[in-house]
């Protein structure tokens, strides 16, 4: 059995994470999409200039020559939902075995984990405890949480209850952080992952542990300490030193509702040159940097396909 990809929801931390260690990469994913965010890294500065400017018509739906909030927050939330759609359409022909369009629990649990663990959790012996220790035993605890931990995103995702999930109800089990309704397994898969001790909670050390890392670096010592007031002025409501399960909802859920507004308006914030409140073309240009890449890197597809 191959080692089991864990289907984590990015979560609010993470995305503020990442923001501040690659906010430029987090911008260029947001305009152009988490599959094209370098689709203009080996342009030169006219090219990119110039496929820029072919692609901003389509970001103003009124066609009025500027970019309000609300369109680029659109055209955000539409890159994000091109991206899980497609990562879907990906996903479905490995765990549908029948072919029939819809996923079983019986077939995520056979083709991700293995048949030994649906029948384990149907209560049959699986003929493998012969009283000896088995260097893969915690292997096999680990894999049986996540069987558990999956069922409960699965039952989430199932809305009409028939342990079968439709293209759209696999969507939203692949990627629960783009999905209201998914709001409470992307809250219960936060506290587990981020509650060492396992008490319920998140005290201080548990959320920055969850955000600091290795790196001697004065920007992210900067960056952790604002995080530390965060969480003691903001997050921590009632200021006892932990997040509990309803303030950790408090921070997570509004934060994956709004990200594409919050990303518009920081893009806003960095181009709007005369402070108008919306991007005209020329703006945007001007400051396309913060918008696309241009020489380096690689990717690409996005206006190859659109343009």
């Amino acid at each position: 059995m191959q080692w089991y990809q864990r289907r984590v929801a990015i979560t609010a931390g993470d995305k503020e994470r990442r923001h501040h260690e690659n906010e430029a990469d987090v911008d260029h994913e947001a305009f152009l999409g988490k599959d094209h965010g370098h689709d203009y890294d080996d342009m030169d500065e006219d090219e990119s200039k110039a496929k820029l400017a072919a692609l901003l018509p389509k970001v103003d739906a009124d066609g009025d020559g500027d970019i309000d909030e609300t369109e680029l927050k659109n055209w955000i939330k539409l890159q994000i939902m091109d991206y899980v759609q497609k990562d879907a359409q990906n996903a479905l022909p490995n765990e549908d075995t029948d072919k029939d369009g819809v996923v079983t629990w019986e077939e995520y649990v056979t083709n991700t984990f293995g048949e030994q663990y649906l029948k384990r959790e149907g209560g049959e012996d699986d003929g493998k405890d012969d009283g000896k220790v088995d260097d893969d035993d915690d292997d096999d605890e680990t894999y049986a949480r996540y069987v558990k931990r999956d069922k409960q995103r699965f039952q989430l995702a199932d809305q009409d209850d028939d342990m079968k999930l439709t293209f759209e109800e696999f969507t939203a089990f692949l990627h629960p952080e783009e999905f209201e309704h998914m709001a409470d397994v992307v809250i219960a898969e936060t506290m587990e992952d981020m509650d060492e001790n396992q008490d319920g909670k998140i005290s201080l050390s548990e959320y920055v542990g969850e955000m600091e890392n290795d790196d001697d670096d004065d920007d992210d010592e900067d960056w952790l300490e604002r995080e530390k007031k965060s969480f003691q002025e903001n997050k921590d409501k009632d200021h006892d030193g932990y997040l509990s399960k309803e303030e950790l909802a408090a921070w997570i859920v509004p934060s994956e509702i709004n990200y594409s507004l919050e990303e518009a308006q920081h893009l806003i914030e960095k181009a709007d040159t005369n402070k108008d409140g919306v991007l005209s073309y020329q703006e945007v240009i001007e400051h396309h940097e913060v918008f696309v890449g241009s020489q380096a890197t690689d990717y690409g597809r996005i206006l190859h396909e659109e343009l």
